[in-house]
């Protein structure tokens, strides 16, 4: 049967209507995870081992803008003209409310494809990324266009789905420039189970790896019945080498912006980063998550 994509219709009573949608991805009949629509962004959830145990959390009460693995960026300014000047319009993309002066913008889909990539599925997502309402742009500004490449493979030897992510951000009618600042771009959630604060483990890619491998993070823990499993998260490449954001109730990040801005112009080169994710079954020794994070001969 392979990978497939199906719409999660939900038979709501009469006159209620859905606050987002969500698109979900199988193999050979079961869910690996689900393209999730929100109010402010597009993300990934539910995301699940093969075993079918739930890995990631959506909407936690500690930080309700965290979505299960989701790109965001904090920081996002807008350089328009002006007479004899320029003007910077300044965004939020990763809160959901006012943060720190900063209104929040929204990240909307516009369009989804999906077609096999050699053993598995390539899905395309274009998406927009929107300021608020506010004087002068009664639908909000259109600050940049992005391409999101989500690759999803099934790797029997190490009990896991492997997903490639690449984001390539076009600026539209400005330039824009996005950080510095710690709350940027690929993000996970882990479930509450495998958070260190519940028992869970976090640990990184050993110092002694070779130069060549990835750099990582990985939380195990326990997803129910006594079961274990994991969510492991590759550095972002594209922009330089990222800093890691981990925290003890279950967050991973990697940051290519942390200390310098990345900065888009319009006709220009796109912003193209990316990074690998691994939802696996049981405890993987070192070897095992880098051999899954590297694996592919060709990614998205």
């Amino acid at each position: 049967m392979g990978f497939a994509l199906r719409s999660e219709d939900i038979a709501l009573p009469l006159g209620a209507t859905a606050a987002g949608i969500r698109t979900l991805v199988t193999w050979n009949g079961q869910t690996v995870f689900g393209l999730t629509q929100g109010a402010h962004r597009a993300y990934l959830f539910p995301v699940f081992s093969p075993a079918g145990f739930a890995l990631t959390s959506e909407s936690p009460s500690d930080h309700p803008h965290h979505h299960s693995i989701w790109v965001a960026a904090d920081h996002v300014d807008l350089h328009v003209p002006a007479l004899y000047r320029t003007e910077v319009y300044s965004y939020n993309f990763y809160v959901n409310d006012v943060f720190q002066g900063r209104a929040p913008g929204r990240i909307a889909q516009t369009q989804l494809e999906a077609q096999e990539h050699g053993d598995g599925l390539l899905i395309t997502q274009q998406l927009q990324w929107l300021g608020p309402r506010e004087w002068g742009a009664p639908q909000g500004r259109h600050v940049l266009d992005e391409t999101r490449l989500i690759r999803v493979r099934h790797l029997a030897d190490c009990r896991a789905f492997q997903l490639t992510l690449r984001s390539e951000l076009s600026a539209v009618n400005h330039p824009v420039s996005i950080g510095p600042t710690r709350h940027a771009w690929f993000n996970a959630r882990i479930g509450p189970g495998m958070a260190p604060i519940h028992g869970g483990q976090i640990r990184s890619a050993p110092a002694s790896a070779p130069q060549s491998a990835p750099s990582w993070q990985v939380s195990t823990g326990a997803v129910g019945g006594g079961h274990v499993a994991g969510l492991a998260l590759s550095a972002c490449t594209g922009a330089g080498n990222p800093d890691w954001y981990v925290s003890p109730w279950g967050v991973m990040t990697a940051n290519p912006c942390l200390h310098q801005a990345l900065r888009v112009e319009p006709g220009g080169q796109p912003l193209s980063l990316s990074c690998r994710a691994l939802a696996f079954d049981g405890p993987l020794d070192d070897a095992q998550v880098t051999q899954g994070l590297t694996d592919p001969p060709s990614g998205a």
